[in-house]
């Protein structure tokens, strides 16, 4: 039909990844972005269960795209969905989070002739970077309500060490904790002075220029951890 050529030939411009399903939730249509994001060709997915291929799971690991899933059920219910974060895999294995729009799109004449248009981009580098500063913040809270938290603890030394000696990766674990200089130095039975140069050489080597930009470049590098008591 005239206007699913249309569609068709709409959606192959976009950079949104795009496919569309039948009633049967058989994909029809794959475009260029959708392969470019998710390694699949329009030959390898066109005619196979759209579920078959994403096989998404919400951030709790639930599965969300299954035969029949209740987001093409409301569709053609004709709910408005809002859209959706879910996490997928490439053709290759490589996760990806995808954030997901679902609309319902006129097949044909007939109020049951319809078709489903799922539009997609890559969410990856966004979602992980807000759970990572999620996990920063809950650490910061942990630190400030549980007196449990004793210690925050270096990663092994490893490949991963961002080029500090054992001394600095022990001061940067207390300054994890939110401990000033003169603490630190207490602790470490050194003084403030040794502590402050510690500190300059940690920032130097990170590239940074405060202890907070320090310490959460280690979190995000995986140098540091929370261990509870």
């Amino acid at each position: 039909m005239a206007h699913m050529k249309r569609l068709f030939h709409s959606l192959s411009r976009t950079n949104d990844g795009a496919f569309i399903i039948d009633q049967n939730h058989r994909v029809i249509f794959w475009n260029q972005a959708a392969e470019n994001i998710l390694d699949y060709t329009a030959g390898e997915v066109v005619g196979r269960q759209c579920y078959e291929i994403l096989g998404g799971r919400d951030e709790q690991g639930f599965t969300l795209c299954q035969l029949y899933c209740r987001f093409a059920i409301q569709a053609d219910k004709g709910d408005i969905l809002p859209n959706k974060d879910i996490y997928a895999h490439t053709r290759t294995g490589e996760r990806r989070w995808l954030n997901v729009t679902t609309l319902v799109y006129p097949a044909g004449d007939k109020a049951m002739d319809q078709v489903i248009v799922h539009l997609f981009r890559d969410a990856t580098e966004k979602k992980d970077h807000q759970r990572f500063v999620d996990r920063v913040l809950a650490a910061s809270e942990q630190l400030q309500k549980d007196d449990t938290v004793r210690v925050i603890s270096v990663a092994p030394l490893g490949p991963q060490t961002g080029g500090l000696t054992a001394r600095e990766r022990e001061v940067l674990a207390l300054l994890a904790q939110g401990l000033g200089t003169d603490a630190v130095a207490g602790i470490l039975i050194v003084s403030p002075a040794t502590v402050r140069n510690h500190v300059q050489n940690i920032l130097n080597k990170f590239g940074v220029h405060s202890r907070l930009e320090a310490v959460a470049h280690a979190y995000q590098q995986g140098l540091i951890q929370t261990q509870l008591s």
